[in-house]
């Protein structure tokens, strides 16, 4: 018994250690350029990441998550996949404040990256076909 909970507890902290990013399994370049400036690690910090999928549920299409939220001045890089099975094999992303505009073909995700350096709410759309549902981004100050 004794043993297990020891084993519990040692698990525990490894967990910890490993989300609190003490111990890393980086490559020897990684770790080189990590050590050249504290550039690299602001640029990650500042740096908000999404995966949004297009589905179809019911009929109705959509990019998923509906909203995401960054904060002002903040990097974002945004991983589209087309999971829509039915026809048309493509669906568009749009984001006009921030200059986004692309095609996103079944089978061949697409990443865009910008800075959202404007303050509000702003509605993401298919630009090809204008009945799918729409979701938004919101950028606070």
């Amino acid at each position: 018994m004794k043993h297990k909970k020891l084993l519990t507890i040692l698990g525990l902290a490894a967990g910890t250690i490993m989300n609190a990013g003490l111990l890393r399994s980086e490559s020897p370049a990684k770790t080189a350029q990590m050590h050249d400036g504290h550039q690299l690690r602001a640029e990650a910090a500042n740096m908000k990441e999404f995966t949004m999928i297009g589905v179809e549920y019911q009929g109705s299409k959509m990019w998923l998550p509906g909203t995401m939220i960054v904060k002002q001045g903040a990097k974002v890089r945004i991983k589209l996949i087309n999971n829509i099975q039915s026809e048309p094999n493509t669906h568009g992303f749009s984001l006009d404040e921030f200059g986004i505009k692309v095609v996103v073909a079944r089978g061949t995700p697409q990443t865009v990256e910008f800075t959202a350096d404007k303050e509000g709410l702003f509605k993401y759309y298919c630009q090809i076909h204008p009945a799918h549902v729409g979701g938004q981004m919101l950028v606070l100050k």
